[in-house]
């Protein structure tokens, strides 16, 4: 039996292990929209930790951290600080998400903005800056998805076969099981992600090279530009970077539903505490991508570089195995947003302007929806494809722009509809003016963070001229009756 037979035998047996898990999940039941998007916020710690993860640790986090490790060295150690920001931070504010949820029945992040603000505008602005900015971060996941089948068959099946494989395995079971599907796969994919992450990945230095200083100094010797930080990707993009994903990590309508599911705000809290550790798994990834660069060898795809990094030291079938954990670890991100963006187009855009819609319409128009955002996203990654850690950051430029609304919005009594709305429009306007028609990340800093200061300079000088929202104080009172 070949290799390439081996590889794909082993990695075809994991994705149909995942769809007959993500399909049983839900075949039987009939769910409520409730039940479809939040899981009737039943999650405990273990399915709400793994739910999370999975959500979190991509294609990007896979495949995307070891082609810049290979492409560009300490730069994407931005991803590890980030971490640590976004973290800290969520452990505060998912409380006040989780306490809107359980008070006002929320099922996505729109519906926060609706009720603390009053305006059904601002959610609608919401629900489709959710939409165009999460799209290219499903992108991200396809493509990951594409380069996966494409290397672990050897070539023998194309990256654009790959991305139709992934999608439509997805696919089923979200359109079947919901939320529920989607923790139940996702239970399987974080524990083969971190397994293999350290089980394989991280002895690639020590085969290849004899240990991680040893990697090091070859990098030194190879690419020795890969150890500093200089040039685009100096301090000031760095740091600016760090912040703006560390700042907008909790902004992606995916993480909202997850934070809703939690059966209680221990089982959130304790989820936030242990997360950190799960993220440790993307240092044998930097270092799977970092000993390619060392060992001199030349790429065509920078994002193929941690399956490269397998084949340079072990057998080749164990591709498979790897490449399986590459598949969880996108299928588990690719299949959360895809739901998330379903529940925003159902519930923030056709129930709003159809508010008499039944719970069971609404839960059709879900799935109905979870096809057209999977076909959508599927055609841009055959289509209009890009880098992996690029697509990411271009996402997180537009949700980080959900910022102020959503955290400051919770202590500052003068933001209202207008000034939020003004200043998700102004930042906008300037990440677009930036990316597409100006200098990008001017003076080194990354564009999406001065869309940010311009979101939140517009935000503060309405909210300054303006009377105490009448919506803020029954707000804040709402959430801290809540019983946890």
């Amino acid at each position: 039996m070949s290799y390439s037979t081996i590889s794909l035998t082993i990695i075809f047996s994991w994705i149909v292990l995942t769809l007959l898990i993500g399909v049983l999940a839900g075949i039987k039941k009939k769910f409520s929209l409730d039940g479809y998007l939040v899981s009737n916020r039943s999650m405990g710690f273990i399915f709400l930790y793994v739910l999370l993860a999975g959500e979190i640790y991509s294609a990007y986090a896979f495949l995307g951290v070891a082609g810049w490790a290979y492409s560009y060295g300490l730069p994407i150690m931005y991803a590890f600080g980030y971490g640590t920001l976004a973290y800290a931070f969520g452990y505060f504010f998912a409380e006040y998400i989780w306490r809107a949820g359980k008070k006002f029945s929320f099922v996505t992040q729109a519906d926060y903005f609706r009720k603390r603000y009053n305006s059904k505008g601002l959610a609608v602005l919401v629900a489709l800056i959710g939409i165009v900015f999460n799209v290219p971060y499903l992108q991200l996941q396809l493509q990951g998805l594409g380069y996966i089948l494409h290397a672990t068959s050897f070539g023998s099946i194309s990256v654009n076969t790959g991305i139709v494989v992934g999608m439509l395995i997805m696919l089923a079971y979200v359109y079947t099981s919901g939320l529920r599907g989607i923790a139940w796969t996702n239970l399987m994919q974080s524990i083969m992600m971190f397994v293999i992450a350290w089980v394989i990945l991280f002895s690639i230095p020590f085969i290849k090279f004899g240990g991680i200083s040893e990697m090091m100094k070859h990098l030194a010797q190879v690419k020795p530009h890969h150890l500093i930080l200089s040039g685009k990707m100096g301090v000031s993009w760095y740091i600016s970077t760090m912040v703006l994903s560390g700042l907008g990590f909790f902004m992606y309508p995916q993480m909202w539903p997850s934070i809703y599911s939690s059966n209680s705000l221990r089982a959130l809290k304790k989820t936030y505490v242990f997360l950190p550790l799960f993220s440790i798994f993307l240092l044998p990834i930097f270092l799977a991508g970092a000993s390619v660069a060392a060992a001199g060898i030349h790429l065509g795809r920078a994002d193929e570089a941690v399956l490269t990094a397998v084949t340079m030291v072990y057998p080749k079938w164990v591709l498979g195995i790897v490449g399986a954990a590459g598949f969880a670890a996108a299928a588990s991100t690719a299949s959360a947003i895809i739901l998330t963006l379903a529940g925003l187009l159902s519930k923030n855009l056709y129930g709003m302007f159809k508010e008499n819609a039944s719970d069971k319409e609404l839960v059709l128009v879900s799935r109905i929806s979870v096809l057209i955002f999977g076909l959508a996203a599927m055609f841009l990654a055959l289509f209009a494809g890009g880098r992996l850690v690029a697509l990411l950051l271009l996402a997180y430029s537009g949700i980080t722009q959900m910022f102020p609304g959503a955290f400051m919005g919770l202590f500052f009594k003068r933001f209202n509809k207008v000034a939020v709305t003004s200043g998700l429009i102004a930042g906008l306007i300037t990440i677009t003016y930036l990316k597409f028609f100006g200098p990008g990340n001017l003076l080194g800093i990354h564009f999406g963070l001065w869309g940010l200061l311009v979101n939140v300079i517009i935000t503060f000088a309405i909210s300054a001229v303006s009377k105490e929202d009448e919506n803020f104080r029954p707000f804040k009172k709402a959430l801290q009756s809540v019983e946890v």
